[in-house]
């Protein structure tokens, strides 16, 4: 060989060798992904009511002004048994349809009531004492004092007997209504005669001997609200604040809360039908052979 010839060396590869096969393969993949996720999404909105599918149109036409019109709890999907959405309109209507019937019970529980005073005899007297009204907030019961002593005894928070006699047939009205109960206690505007006890003092300890009544005559403890105290605050006859009718004492039973309907299944029927599909879903794997594989030789 002379000197200065190149020297080449030629290697052969070995049959365990294998050439670089490229990425062509990862394109052909993501494709076929990205077409199987455009069938199942085909599938799917195809099973859709029409009124989600035009939810579902609105939404990919104007995705900004569709997020700002609709709710946040709005769902698209339904769960079997789960109620379909309400529109504003359906709402309105279910609504006012809930305050009328809302209404109707209490002027039925306002009827019964005052039927029960008037059928009793001893009560002849108080009839004209005990004011019913259903108001914007419910049913008020008003038991108004006269010039002289009626409900309680003058200048303290005694209950004198006719008066219980009558809390005793309005109390199981009460009862079965299973309505909440608010009890106010009321004076005129006159002071207070005596040091260290005001009207303040009179119209909170009548209210509690009212609630303490009702809950003897079976009245339950969770029925009863709050027992408020108002001294001459609210007056009855604004004109006169020394007018004996400003001293009262109210039961007042007020209209139920207007919510709107749940749109979601209750948490453990969700998670009831939630834990069926997966068990499903289990039970459709096939399950692995039990026998050994096979040993590899080398």
């Amino acid at each position: 060989m002379n000197e200065g010839t190149p020297v080449i060396i030629k290697k052969k590869k070995g049959h365990g060798d294998h050439g670089h096969h490229g990425g062509s393969w990862k394109v052909a993949y993501a494709d076929f992904v990205t077409a199987m996720m455009a069938f199942f999404m085909v599938m799917w909105i195809m099973g859709l009511s029409d009124e989600t599918k035009a939810q579902v149109q609105g939404y990919f036409n104007d995705p900004m002004g569709f997020a700002k019109s609709q709710p946040m709890s709005k769902n698209i999907v339904n769960f079997k048994g789960m109620a379909p959405p309400m529109t504003d309109i359906a709402k309105k209507k279910e609504t006012a349809g809930q305050q009328v019937k809302d209404q109707k019970e209490l002027e039925a529980t306002e009827a019964t009531i005052m039927e029960a005073i008037k059928s009793d005899p001893q009560l002849k007297g108080l009839f004209k004492n005990i004011e019913t009204d259903v108001t914007e907030e419910g049913l008020r019961i008003e038991f108004v004092e006269t010039a002289g002593a009626v409900f309680f005894e003058s200048g303290g928070a005694i209950v004198r007997s006719e008066a219980q006699r009558a809390i005793h047939r309005i109390a199981p009205i009460l009862a079965a209504s299973k309505r909440p109960i608010i009890i106010e206690g009321h004076t005129d505007a006159r002071p207070y005669q005596g040091s260290g006890y005001d009207n303040w003092d009179l119209s909170t300890d009548r209210a509690a001997a009212l609630r303490r009544l009702l809950k003897a005559n079976g009245v339950g403890v969770k029925q009863i609200m709050q027992v408020r105290g108002y001294a001459d605050t609210k007056l009855r006859i604004v004109e006169d604040p020394y007018h004996f009718a400003n001293r009262r004492v109210t039961i007042l039973l007020p209209f139920k809360p207007i919510s709107d309907q749940l749109e979601d299944l209750p948490a453990d029927m969700l998670k009831t039908q939630v834990q069926s599909a997966m068990r499903k879903d289990l039970l459709n794997v096939p399950s692995q052979s039990t026998e050994p594989e096979p040993q590899s030789r080398h």
